[in-house]
């Protein structure tokens, strides 16, 4: 399995956004989907409920690299 790692950004924007790590796991661990993102990223998508969790990462051997992550409404 591989470990997850946070940048400096990411863990800002988790405080922030008043996320929770275990979500952002949960979405790397068990996407609803993934679509690419810019500059070779990945971008995970989770249904949370009442919105869904976006999750951008790098992608290494061994490891997933936590860029940013955010909420965004299913409904606007």
């Amino acid at each position: 399995m591989k470990r997850i790692v946070f940048t400096q950004h990411a863990s800002e924007m988790i405080v922030l956004r008043q996320l929770n790590k275990k979500f952002v796991e949960e979405c790397i661990r068990n996407p609803d989907e993934i679509m690419p993102a810019k500059e070779n990223k990945h971008s995970y998508v989770k249904n949370m409920g009442k919105n869904y969790l976006k999750v951008i990462i790098a992608e290494e051997k061994q490891t997933f690299i936590v860029i940013t992550t955010y909420w965004f409404a299913k409904v606007r």
